[in-house]
């Protein structure tokens, strides 16, 4: 890799204003980028700003002392990065015997189901390639509002079916995920964490913590903690076919059916999607078209995992995060999201100049407005390689 564009594309991944907290690439099997940082003085002032001209209040050395430093053993959060990981839960269940298929109707282990017009309508394959017809909750990020509430999975299940649906019937949904999970539990006996334990996350050396909402059920559709180097591991057990020191831990068959084109994203023509996976028929860098193929599994803030098979990369990407436990010990989302004070939460910081709060964004320069592209960065470190 020529060092002078590496240094070049760093700079710009780390660059003050994009919140980065952690970034590796792999190639070869081996490290050869990693970097962390905590909070620039540039954002810490760009939110004194924002904070001041909305009158609320702001302690700059205490949001400076909770997003200082970082390093490869300071956690991350996945946010939607978690549906392959649940994906790929579901892809070990079916070759261990667990589930015959994902032909299967997902009723099959959902039983609120059974007597109502979702049962034997709706498989495991409708679910994995969000395509399940069902009406998404509100709220935007495939209808985020679900992470409000104690209960997420009772309103996953008591859907309607969608009457208002596009062509290709696809439509991101964070509720269909969350269907996952009970699925896995009812099929293995295991749930998510557990059964994600045994039989993957100890497998390839992660450390996982996984929030759970009020019930104690497992958010299948994000919220997985563990580090940038961790969520590295896993992208490289995908670009090893599934094999981790000579075992195979998640089926080549599986892979391959995984990053089968379902349909076209509603925001892209360049990007599908797949089982819970995103894959890239190119990249674009705001300016220039790389045609490479590259899949990934992506998480809101950019919180991303992306490989490329052709060039041997993978390349994690991680914002800057914080954990909020304010009731309990333990990671699980609670409490009413207006007083932050008596909630669980996690938080990571936009990866642009812009503030969000209740939905709202909030410059913190007006004339200058910055936001991160992943596919800029993929696209600068494939074109660092020397041939």
């Amino acid at each position: 890799m020529d060092p002078n564009k590496v240094q070049e594309i760093m700079e710009y991944v780390l660059d003050d204003d994009f919140n980065t907290q952690g970034l590796i690439v792999v190639r070869g099997n081996k490290i050869v980028v990693e970097e962390y940082r905590g909070i620039s003085e540039s954002t810490l002032s760009g939110l004194q700003s924002v904070f001041s001209n909305n009158d609320w209040d702001f302690d700059i050395d205490e949001w400076r002392n909770t997003w200082g430093t970082r390093d490869q053993y300071s956690l991350v959060t996945s946010w939607s990065t978690a549906k392959s990981f649940a994906s790929s839960l579901i892809g070990i269940a079916i070759e261990e015997g667990f589930i015959d298929s994902v032909d299967q109707y997902a009723s099959t282990y959902l039983p609120n189901w059974t007597g109502t017009d979702k049962e034997n309508s709706v498989t495991i394959k409708d679910i994995l390639e969000m395509r399940s017809r069902l009406q998404c909750p509100l709220g935007g990020n495939g209808g985020s509002s679900i992470y409000y509430q104690e209960d997420q999975l009772t309103p996953s299940i008591e859907r309607d079916f969608n009457q208002d649906l596009p062509d290709n019937g696809w439509v991101y949904c964070n509720a269909d995920t969350m269907l996952l999970g009970e699925v896995l539990l009812n099929a293995t006996g295991f749930d998510a964490m557990e059964f994600g334990e045994r039989y993957l996350f100890s497998k390839i050396g992660m450390t996982v913590e996984w929030w759970r909402d009020g019930e104690n059920k497992y958010l299948t559709y994000c919220c997985l903690d563990t580090t940038t180097r961790d969520f590295a591991r896993f992208g490289l057990l995908w670009l090893n076919q599934g094999v981790w020191q000579g075992e195979q831990i998640i089926s080549s068959t599986w892979i391959e059916e995984s990053l089968k084109p379902a349909a076209k994203v509603n925001w892209s023509e360049t990007i599908e999607y797949g089982y819970q996976w995103y894959m890239h028929e190119g990249l674009n860098d705001g300016e220039d078209f790389l045609d490479v193929f590259a899949y990934g599994a992506k998480g809101y803030s950019t919180n991303h995992i992306t490989i490329v098979p052709s060039y041997d990369l993978v390349i994690v990407r991680n914002s800057l995060y914080s954990r909020n436990i304010n009731v309990g010990s333990e990671s699980v989302r609670t409490g009413d999201l207006d007083d932050l004070d008596n909630a669980n939460y996690h938080l990571t910081l936009y990866p642009g100049n812009l503030f969000i709060r209740g939905g709202q964004v909030y410059l913190m320069d007006s004339s200058n407005i910055k936001q991160f592209n992943s596919e800029a960065m993929v696209k600068g470190f494939i074109e660092s390689l020397i041939e």
